[in-house]
């Protein structure tokens, strides 16, 4: 296609970047095979350096292979070409990065001497506050592809299994950043041309990525972003059809009720959850949702409904003869069971104490079936021992369990797991009378007002 007229201003037809072999350049900013792609479509490099305010010398060096890098001179070729900013993952603040990017660009001699002045400086004495504010490095986009394969997919759910992985080791505090920022880049894959088969398992694994970014909000005490970020996985899990992971973000989202204490909101989330389990023909995401049915009823003191929902957790977990589960729903195991039973009974035992043995067996069982990495659910399950043991009357072995749980709690970066000290410490008090486990309260309401 030929652009009208060769005027050094004349502008380049919009049309052309939307071109499938321009988009691939852009994408990855390769701005020497634009400006090549230019050409063949009949605008002069004296154009492009009028359009750009590049000499022509460097159009020319541009063109046979000099690499364009620093975020100000890709912002004004874009802005001068007129090629959307979105095409090359630049943000439409018009802001000017002038920084590293800028010196290693090396637009001059004199730049690229005041770059090297300033790596021997810092090499030998340091940089001052100012110098090093000239070399901060500013946050950029990634480029996305403009067409999205399945094998772009499956990199991406390899990214959140590994954020996943981390997460159950050392809280949501690790990886809340990492999630957010990738989320925000590949939100926008939804963008990309892709066939139906792949746009589908996209929106599914989108969904995935929503729904452990809510989590580990969650997690750190951002009941807001938590529940938005459900919202959306919930969105995107219902059109692509994926009733077991839409099953899974509500329990996710009932969990966030049940720990606001409000277990009515959370019973009703729930419930939700298990038609939509139940539409997935899931015996797994069944029991995923009877299991924590069992701890809202539990903290509305209803024990009976409590037995009832666990064992019917434990019934369809048997039923679930699926070899290929899928990665969101492999944490609901036998383990999961013993765990949040051993939750329910404590939250029962909080009423009454009778239920605090049977809190200590399936929180004792759990911890025991618990991989080593799973860090947080174990300091989880911990705290359960602790409390119950105490509740008890078992002093001397909640105040080691609770040692225990302090100990841990240095390597978890987990604001629930901080809330939930307040049992240990509310247990403890109830043998004030003894110095280990008075001391215990007091180390715990150190850790949790710091």
């Amino acid at each position: 296609m030929n652009t009208a007229g060769d005027s050094p201003k004349a502008p380049v037809d919009p049309a052309v970047w939307h071109e499938p072999e321009m988009r691939a350049c852009l994408a990855v900013r390769d701005i020497g095979a634009v400006y090549r792609q230019l050409k063949r479509r009949g605008v002069s490099q004296r154009r492009i350096a009028g359009l750009t305010g590049q000499a022509q010398p460097e159009i020319s060096e541009i063109m046979n292979g000099r690499q364009v890098m620093a975020y100000d001179v890709l912002s004004r070729i874009a802005d001068g070409l007129g090629v959307p900013r979105g095409l090359m993952g630049l943000a439409y603040d018009g802001a000017q990065a002038v920084d590293l990017r800028e010196q290693t660009e090396g637009d001059s001699d004199m730049e690229r001497r005041g770059f090297l002045g300033l790596v021997a400086k810092a090499a030998v004495v340091g940089l001052s506050a100012s110098e090093l504010e000239s070399i901060r490095v500013l946050p950029e986009p990634g480029p996305r592809p403009s067409r999205v394969g399945m094998q772009d997919v499956a990199n991406l759910e390899a990214t959140i299994g590994f954020f996943r992985a981390q997460d159950d080791r050392y809280g949501g505090g690790s990886v809340r950043s990492a999630v957010t920022a990738h989320l925000n880049w590949a939100d926008g894959l939804l963008e990309a041309a892709a066939s139906d088969v792949v746009r589908t398992r996209l929106q599914q694994t989108l969904a995935d990525l929503h729904s452990l970014a809510g989590w580990v909000s969650f997690d750190l005490g951002s009941t807001r972003q938590a529940v938005r970020h459900l919202a959306n996985a919930l969105v995107l899990a219902k059109d692509s059809r994926e009733h077991a992971l839409a099953a899974k973000v509500l329990f996710q989202m009932g969990r966030v009720y049940l720990h606001d204490g409000e277990p009515d909101n959370a019973l009703k989330v729930f419930q939700l959850g298990q038609m939509s389990a139940q539409d997935a023909n899931s015996p797994r995401a069944v029991a995923l949702l009877h299991l924590n049915e069992a701890w809202a009823y539990a903290e509305l003191g209803n024990a009976q409904q409590t037995r009832v929902q666990l064992t019917r957790a434990a019934e369809e977990l048997t039923r679930d003869t699926d070899q290929d589960v899928p990665s969101w729903l492999a944490f609901m195991s036998q383990a999961e069971i013993e765990g949040i039973a051993g939750m329910a009974y404590t939250a029962l035992s909080a009423r009454d104490r009778s239920f605090a043995e049977a809190g200590l067996e399936h929180a004792t069982r759990s911890f025991d079936m618990r991989a080593e990495t799973d860090a947080r659910s174990r300091t989880s399950d911990l705290i359960a021992i602790a409390v119950n043991r105490l509740r008890a009357g078992e002093v001397a072995g909640g105040v080691r369990a609770g040692a225990e749980v302090l100990e841990r709690m240095s390597g978890v970066r987990s604001s629930r797991l901080v809330d939930r000290l307040g049992w240990v410490q509310q247990a403890a008090e109830l043998h004030a009378g003894r110095s280990d486990a008075r001391d215990l309260a007091e180390q715990v309401s150190r850790l949790r007002s710091a």
